[in-house]
């Protein structure tokens, strides 16, 4: 009886010291406030967006890279960090862009996404459409075996972070 409590203890112990990935999601309460087909990834938005285009791009999504951006914004004598001016969203909506992912990440030692924030604005209006914060998991000490199971890797954040931006700009599916 003491072992089988002890190892009660034990395991509830093991268990409070992690924690699977969390997301914090701002967006309008109505709902998708503009259905998104065609959507643009913000210069600077690096590797973290490349993998959300990927993601994007797997859920039907037009996705325009960072490269062609820079050239449109490039065509009206804008820079890269103009993309998100009044000029800039002119230039993408001239261009069929209805909106622009702008994407940050902080990686951990070990080159697994630590966390990241990702805004979605609209080309129109300039307004916010979607805004998400995400943190990895974390499974006690850095690089121990629960650790590795309880963080996700690169596409794996990619596609849990797309699983929520779906839903903000294609309404629950």
């Amino acid at each position: 009886m003491r072992r089988c409590s002890f190892l009660l203890f034990f395991v509830a112990v093991l268990l409070s010291g992690c924690a699977s990935s969390k997301m914090s999601v701002a967006t309008s309460p109505q709902g998708p406030v503009q259905t998104v087909s065609r959507l643009a990834i913000a210069p600077g938005s690096g590797v973290f967006g490349e993998a959300l285009a990927v993601e994007l791009f797997n859920s039907g999504i037009t996705v325009v890279d960072t490269n062609e951006v820079s050239t449109i914004i490039g065509r009206v004598g804008l820079k890269e960090f103009e993309v998100t001016s009044a000029r800039g969203y002119a230039a993408l909506r001239e261009s069929g862009i209805e909106t622009v992912l702008a994407a940050k990440s902080v990686d951990a030692e070990d080159g697994t996404p630590e966390s990241a924030s990702v805004r979605i604005t609209s080309t129109t209006s300039g307004e916010i459409i979607a805004g998400i914060t995400w943190q990895n998991g974390w499974g006690g000490q850095r690089s121990s075996i629960l650790d590795r199971t309880m963080r996700k890797n690169l596409s794996e954040a990619a596609r849990e972070i797309v699983g929520e931006i779906m839903k903000r700009i294609r309404g629950a599916r």
